[in-house]
């Protein structure tokens, strides 16, 4: 018996060896690309819930918190009080935990920088709010994605307790643009929410308001800056509301109270990307005061430092004009 021989192939036998080893091949490729695109890749329809589950579960914490503790985080550019409170820090570590439990691999950015080492509770990703059944899922790269949460918008009208003003806001950019919004308003219980040319809350589906003949506008009730006297030079006929929360204005836009929503000054886009997105989704339009989109990449500013402008219709008209 020779061990030591030599195994000689033929032709068919060469073939039939390189035939396995290229299956062999081509199965562990397509194995490791599926789980590559399986850990990478993420479902918006699945994002949306979970920011849905998100802004309610921080709405949950803000009307919860009886012990309210004011500190002062500083001035704004126009010197009014830049204020948080317990509202504020409890509302962000509940949509954290959430966010992060759910999409461990997605880029977040918050308001509010305290740590929730603290925080043990994970809400359920489940919400009462309908309309998810007839998405269609669609997959995006996760780092395509970035989510900006404001876990408590209008926190000195909290503290006053002028609390119609205030809302929870979750907002989704894919490669920086706005394409999720969701924003809710936790003392009244109800949540706005819109995914760009996919679908909408049902209390949006009759967003588009009926055209007055005077124009209301609607400003910041602590950012107003010189607005005020330049809407009153510009257009004769027209009335101001001030109020407070980036997100209740955007809203008073959609549902017809308001025209134009106007903000002369610098404004952080956690502030305004929910109310961009949920306004695109219906219709409207947000821009820069100059007529710019605004972007929402994580690698670019946390501040939008050329104003904005907010309108249902007529958007270029009052760009023009302003």
């Amino acid at each position: 018996m020779n061990l030591g021989g030599v195994i000689h192939l033929n032709k068919t036998g060469i073939c039939i060896v390189c035939g396995c080893i290229f299956i062999l091949f081509l199965y562990v490729f397509s194995k490791n690309g599926y789980q590559n695109t399986s850990k990478n890749s993420v479902n918006l329809k699945d994002i949306l819930k979970v920011s849905v589950s998100a802004a309610e579960s921080g709405g949950m914490e803000v009307v919860s918190t009886h012990d309210i503790k004011i500190e002062m985080k500083g001035k704004t550019k126009e010197g009014a009080n830049d204020s948080v409170t317990t509202a504020d820090f409890n509302s962000h570590c509940a949509m954290i935990a959430l966010l992060k439990h759910s999409l461990p691999n997605v880029k977040i950015i918050s308001e509010e920088k305290t740590s929730c080492e603290h925080y043990q509770k994970v809400a359920n990703k489940s919400t009462n709010i309908g309309g998810f059944e007839s998405l269609e899922d669609f997959f995006v790269n996760s780092w395509d994605i970035t989510i900006w949460i404001d876990p408590l918008d209008a926190t000195q009208e909290y503290t006053e307790r002028l609390t119609d003003y205030v809302t929870t806001m979750v907002c989704v950019a894919v490669k920086g643009e706005p394409v999720i919004g969701v924003i809710h308003k936790p003392f009244s219980k109800e949540t706005y929410w819109a995914w760009i040319e996919n679908g909408k809350s049902s209390n949006l589906i009759n967003a588009m308001p009926a055209k007055k003949e005077q124009t209301k506008f609607i400003i910041s009730r602590s950012h107003s800056g010189k607005i005020r006297e330049l809407i009153n030079h510009k257009f004769a006929d027209s009335s101001v509301t001030e109020a407070g929360g980036a997100g209740y204005k955007v809203l008073e836009v959609i549902k017809g109270n308001a025209d134009v929503y106007i903000h002369s000054t610098a404004i952080k886009k956690w502030d305004v990307c929910a109310g961009n997105a949920i306004l695109k989704g219906v219709g409207g339009k947000m821009t820069t005061l100059y007529g710019n989109n605004i972007m929402y990449g994580s690698d670019l500013p946390v501040e939008n430092a050329k104003g904005l402008i907010a309108t249902m219709r007529d958007h270029e008209k009052y760009l023009q004009k302003l």
